[in-house]
């Protein structure tokens, strides 16, 4: 059946858009190892900084000598793309009718809609920076049996795994750390740790939190991903599994950010996204809601960050 007019009219509805362009999930921290960065085009390059970028230069001149002229940045440029994402559902012109508030009864499907993508990001990410693949080996830690960090009876100082990690990471980019990610299973090994309450017994503390962690670790950024996913809507696994992330990314905040800065890594989002359009179906009866993202995540420093692997194993 050819569509009519109706069908194919699409619309970008502004005030839901900007609706879930302010919101967020706080449950999803991906975005906190890959802040967004705006950008005006599908394709473009960006920069991936090394040690280079840090080299100490003897700036000393002597009168009516010379200035000390040095090539370029060592700075490689590396090719982006982003690609689009999108998810909707639809409404009965009937259901409309029955509803006492449809405006709300639309927020609500968009922050539905916006959650879902968010949560196909946060997966994509919490994948990418869990694979000790896509990290140099001087970079990853595994922590084997004899190190769990789950196994009280072992003599074990969590603290000083990230510590070290935070000392490998500045050897490569004269920087320390200043944002840690794990999961909630790390996390909880942690909050009743005997080497982290030995370390905090005198300073009258009695629980231990991240503002604890942050203290003991010198990291000013901690955050525990929750999020989890289900194949089938029955089983639900976290996206975050017992594994530490440590990484210096851009501390600037958003509008600020530029991709020249150095940091781990950024998500690169085409202007005014993410969206919500609406258009409708069967002659006007089915009004459908989509929201669209368009968006790719690049690790752009990848001396910049360290992962501790498998800190929880089942004991014996």
């Amino acid at each position: 059946m050819e569509k009519s007019r109706l069908d194919e009219l699409r619309m970008v509805d502004p005030v839901l858009t900007t609706i879930i362009q302010g919101y967020s999930n706080s449950v999803m921290v991906g975005d906190k190892l890959f802040p967004v960065v705006q950008v005006s085009k599908l394709k473009g390059k960006i920069p991936v900084f090394g040690k280079e970028s840090f080299i100490v230069r003897d700036t000393q001149r002597a009168i009516r000598a010379d200035s000390n002229r040095i090539a370029p940045a060592g700075i490689n440029m590396v090719e982006f793309e982003t690609s689009e994402r999108d998810i909707e559902t639809a409404l009965d012109y009937l259901e409309e009718e029955e509803t006492h508030n449809f405006f709300m009864l639309e927020q609500k499907i968009s922050k539905d809609l916006m959650d879902i993508l968010l949560l196909g990001r946060e997966k994509e990410i919490a994948d990418l920076v869990q694979n000790q693949n896509n990290y140099p080996t001087s970079l990853v830690k595994i922590i084997d049996q004899n190190q769990a960090w789950n196994n009280y009876n072992l003599n074990i100082d969590p603290v000083q795994f990230i510590r070290e990690a935070g000392t490998a990471i500045r050897s490569r980019i004269a920087l320390y750390p200043n944002t840690m990610i794990m999961g909630d299973a790390t996390y909880n090994a942690l909050l009743n740790h005997p080497k982290i309450f030995e370390r905090v017994k005198y300073a009258g503390v009695s629980k231990i939190n991240t503002d604890i962690l942050k203290e003991l670790t010198g990291i000013d950024n901690i955050y525990v991903g929750r999020a989890v996913f289900s194949e089938d809507g029955k089983v639900f696994t976290d996206i975050w599994q017992d594994n530490v992330v440590i990484a210096y990314v851009d501390p600037d905040k958003q509008g600020y950010r530029s991709e020249y800065n150095a940091s781990y890594g950024y998500t690169f989002q085409r202007e005014n996204m993410p969206e919500i359009d609406t258009y409708f179906e069967n002659g006007g009866k089915i009004k459908v809601i989509r929201c669209t993202d368009n968006y790719t995540i690049k690790i752009c420093a990848p001396d910049a960050a360290y992962l501790i692997k498998n800190t929880n194993h089942n004991q014996i």
